[in-house]
């Protein structure tokens, strides 16, 4: 007889917006079995996850300047979402999801360098597991300080002027799809364990880029029991920012 199987309560306030220049939304979110693309919220969606079997929460930035940005981010928040349960874990299915975006650039000419970003978690009731591909970012805040777990794939600029705080450009490095003919993916991962009441923090570039951290801290510091509020607050300050980028931002509770 087996005793009772453990889960664990998380929940996901979520907000994705085209921002103030694009006329499009290319971003996309997926939370558990929930899945968004396209589309603007006008206030932050509030979700609440059992998680008994694995789960993913994460973002995907469709390549702009590409064609099917949106298609590409839409594609993978899908099977994020559709296959999150695998034992084979989130790194090999990051990987099938490149081959089947260059499949479809190949059989579809509207779809030649249909690329994405993404970055998120995949959520176990024992642990947790981040992953990242581009320069999509998932921070964790811990003791009012917030953290960058995943790691960017951009070039530094001007790493070679002494004295000179690193700039790290627009420019990324490696991407699910995107590029001209097959390139392998490398999906950075990393595993971290549960910290009751704890805030991860998954973002798209067009947050990222125009909120520096210091104010993304101060921010969920205003806001530390209102997650609704401090969503809604990191988008205002993008937005007041210029808003030049599709702006997505998922704030997870444990």
């Amino acid at each position: 007889m087996t005793g009772p199987r453990e889960v664990v309560e998380v929940t996901v306030t979520a907000m994705t917006h085209r921002g103030a220049v694009r006329d499009g939304n290319e971003d996309a979110f997926v939370i558990g079995a929930l899945t968004a693309a396209g589309v603007d919220t006008i206030d932050p969606v509030v979700v609440r996850l059992l998680v008994e079997e694995p789960a993913v929460v994460a973002v995907a930035d469709g390549l702009g300047g590409h064609n099917a940005g949106e298609i590409a981010a839409a594609l993978t928040v899908r099977r994020l979402a559709e296959h999150a349960s695998r034992s084979a874990g989130v790194g090999d299915l990051l990987r099938e999801i490149n081959a089947e975006l260059y499949e479809l650039a190949e059989a579809d000419s509207a779809c030649a360098g249909a690329g994405t970003t993404t970055a998120g978690l995949w959520l176990t009731p024992h642990r947790v597991f981040w992953f990242n591909v581009g320069d999509s970012r998932l921070y964790r805040e811990d003791g009012g300080y917030l953290g960058q777990v995943s790691v960017d794939d951009s070039p530094v600029a001007d790493w070679d002027v002494p004295g000179r705080a690193v700039d790290r450009t627009n420019l990324v490095l490696q991407t699910l799809g995107g590029a001209a003919c097959f390139e392998p993916v490398r999906p950075h991962t990393g595993t971290e364990r549960y910290v009751p009441g704890s805030r991860w923090l998954i973002c798209s570039d067009g947050l990222s880029d125009l909120v520096d951290v210091a104010q993304m801290e101060r921010i969920l510091a205003e806001n530390s029991d209102d997650d609704v509020r401090a969503v809604k607050a990191l988008w205002v300050a993008a937005m007041n920012a210029g808003g030049r980028d599709n702006i997505t931002a998922l704030l997870v509770r444990c």
